[in-house]
This record gives structure tokens, C-alpha cells and sequence, in this order.
């Protein structure tokens, strides 16, 4: 649900379609973790067959602290094209939050099935 909402808003911003402010700034930032969270985890269960391996809070931290500190701290020294933006770091961790909320539960069932 993520990713497609995530393409939704990127293809309204390719057409041109008038979007609400708040979220053209900042659903894409609070989608982006749960997105590259969830590919990062079918990978490793994919590449290592452990089909329910999760991951962990720090696991899940790290690799958001990574993304805001690339994109909204070194990319926009290094690229006038990027931006800097302290709320995008906020949505960052807010997603990095629910998707950790929403795996934590009990019973989650593995995404893929490794033979």
C-alpha cells in the first residue's frame, strides 16, 4: 500500500496534477522507510532463506539514520539540487516507527516463502 501510494504521488508530480501541499513535502518522506525497510527484509530472507527473520529496532534505526543523514545532510552539501528539510527527518522516523509498529505484532506471517 505504501509503494502505491508513494507512485500516486510521484506520478501526480510528473503530470502536474495539483497536489495538497503537506503532501507533496512530506507523505513521500514518511512512505520512503516502511518502502526500503520492507525490500531491505524480503532480501535478506530471500538471500539468506530465513523466511521469518525479522528486523530489529536497531536494524531498523540504523538504516533510517543512514537515509536522513544522506539525504538531509550530505546530498544537499554536495548537490545544489537537493534540499535539506529537519521535518523530512521527522518522517523518516515516523515511518520507520509504523513499520516497526506494524511487523512487531505477533503472528506476522513471512513475506515470501523460501524452500
Amino acid at each position: 500500500m505504501a509503494a502505491v501510494l508513494y507512485a500516486f504521488v510521484h506520478i501526480a508530480r510528473i503530470v502536474g496534477s495539483p497536489i495538497i501541499n503537506w503532501v507533496n513535502s512530506y507523505l513521500t518522506d514518511f512512505l520512503c522507510m516502511s518502502i526500503i525497510l520492507t525490500l531491505c527484509l524480503v532480501g535478506v530472507r530471500f538471500i539468506k532463506r530465513i523466511p521469518h527473520f525479522v528486523l530489529t529496532p536497531a536494524m531498523i534505526f540504523g538504516m533510517t539514520l543512514f537515509y536522513a543523514i544522506l539525504f538531509e545532510y550530505i546530498l544537499p552539501i554536495a548537490n545544489p539540487s537537493y534540499t535539506s528539510d529537519h521535518l523530512d527527518v521527522v518522517m523518516y522516523f515516523a515511518g520507520a516507527g509504523l513499520y516497526w509498529f506494524l511487523w512487531s505484532r505477533e503472528g506476522r506471517q513471512p513475506l515470501i516463502e523460501v524452500s
